[in-house]
């Protein structure tokens, strides 16, 4: 068999297939064809020697932010660190689309169309009328479902469940950045969340950002966190490795539009209003995001403070808020009758933010021992890929996509990225062009093919969001 890429040398390390070993991965025609102790080198267009590497199914980021065009630099952010695949949650994904087609460095990419109240909403309480029309043009416009914005924009409690038994009702993806008009974006909103959902399937984003300290200390409230998700397996989650988060720093009114902005200010001692923003800029507390050289660098003190004024306060900002205790529980956590991982997969909640750190964090886990190389993998290729029924990734087994990340096992640091058989990433520097939306809908495909991008079905009947009760 010809084979256009052939892999050589490197320690696969695949969690479908349980391979942990020295192999050769031949790709051919964007899918995996071959893994084997020994692929013949003249057999391959293109040979590549990665002896003292991992091989690894591509990564995938179950959260990330690459939709506005102030964040589709997020693309390359991703591409440069071995990401593969990624689900934006910042939608709309009319705007996720047109940047995966201009941007996208070679990616696959799913989105997530958000529902912001008083944004996209007649109000913080839209009925099921409203909600269901939303539902229906977010699918045929791309998406694979819908994020739920209550940590910044809250609904009230009998929207926000409306919108999750709306999103069940037509079989489609549902995330929940927690909080309500009722509860913030804390460990109570968890509690809240797990209410709210009741029997139906939910997708609980980045876990570890409702175990700040907000109401007890940190560890304590990821424990609580991790019994919530133990005895309620109708939620799938995931957690990030990042001590920063990214939120708005826009402020309306005298008050920052985001409550999630509020709580952080108040962590760091400040007033959640405009005074108290000046202040955590200028003292270090509030990094502004600014593109600079090609990416996304976070920027404090008084040139901060001067980017932010000039921007009219219309910038994004982060806040050193997340404690690394509750983040390493929430990372290792299993059920207590087996080897399966309570919070399904780390993400990064990055993209656009500077933290796409899952695999250089990933990989210090595994140097302190918390977690194997296989562990690590399994939470960053096939337990993603099964959450989001993507069935032709998250493995190296023949016939599945030949999505690949290559990368140190002492750093963490991706040597190489493969998207469906083509080279996007080397060393860092990222080669991929254009983009792969993976689609829930005909209607959705049709207007990948009209952005001028190629599209894959995505069955969520099969995914783990669905299946698991």
């Amino acid at each position: 068999m010809k084979y256009d890429v052939l892999l050589k040398n490197g320690r696969v390390i695949d969690p479908l297939t349980g391979l942990d070993g020295k192999y050769d991965v031949g790709i051919r025609h964007g899918k995996i064809a071959a893994v084997s102790p020994s692929l013949p080198a003249v057999d391959a267009d293109s040979v590549i020697d990665v002896e003292g590497y991992i091989v690894m199914p591509g990564v995938i980021d179950t959260h990330v932010h690459v939709s506005s065009e102030a964040r589709w630099i997020g693309f390359s952010m991703m591409a440069s660190v071995g990401v593969i695949t990624a689900v934006d949650f910042g939608g709309p994904i009319q705007d996720t689309v047109k940047g995966l087609a201009t941007n996208g460095c070679g990616m696959n990419i799913a989105g997530l169309h958000t529902v912001t109240p008083g944004r996209n909403t007649k109000d913080a309480d839209p009925g099921v009328e409203e909600l269901s029309e939303i539902t229906d043009r977010a699918l045929a416009h791309g998406a694979i479902g819908l994020k739920i914005v209550g940590g910044h924009s809250p609904a009230t409690p009998e929207a926000t469940a409306r919108i999750i038994d709306v999103a069940n009702r037509k079989g489609c993806y549902v995330a929940f950045h927690v909080g309500s008009t009722r509860h913030g974006s804390d460990i109570e909103g968890l509690r809240e969340a797990v209410e709210l959902a009741g029997n139906n399937h939910l997708h609980i984003a980045h876990v570890n950002s409702y175990c700040r300290g907000l109401h007890r200390a940190p560890a304590a409230e990821a424990l609580e966190a991790v019994d919530l998700l133990r005895s309620h397996r109708n939620l799938v989650s995931e957690s990030y490795l990042g001590t920063i988060n990214g939120t708005s720093a826009h402020i309306k009114d005298g008050l920052p539009t985001s409550h999630v902005t509020r709580n952080c200010l108040r962590m760091g001692g400040y007033t959640p209003d405009e005074k108290g923003m000046g202040e955590a800029i200028l003292g270090g507390w509030a990094f502004i995001q600014v593109v600079r050289g090609g990416k996304m660098e976070l920027v404090t003190g008084e040139e901060g403070f001067r980017i932010w004024k000039d921007a009219e306060t219309k910038t994004g900002v982060s806040f050193p808020v997340n404690d690394t205790t509750s983040m390493h529980i929430l990372a290792i956590a299993k059920m207590k009758d087996g080897d399966e991982f309570v919070v399904d997969a780390i993400s990064t909640d990055g993209g656009a933010i500077p933290r796409n750190v899952q695999l250089e964090r990933g990989a210090a886990l595994v140097r302190l021992g918390a977690l194997t190389w296989p562990e690590l993998v399994r939470k960053l290729t096939l337990n993603p890929a099964r959450m989001f029924g993507f069935e032709h990734k998250g493995a190296l087994a023949e016939g599945f996509d030949g999505d690949v990340t290559v990368v140190c096992p002492v750093t963490g640091h991706a040597y190489l990225g493969i998207s469906r058989g083509q080279v996007i990433m080397i060393d860092g520097v990222v080669v991929g062009k254009g983009g792969h939306l993976l689609a829930a809908t005909p209607e959705g495909a049709l207007k990948a093919k009209e952005a001028g991008l190629t599209s894959q079905a995505v069955d969520l009947t099969k995914s783990l969001f669905f299946t698991r009760t």
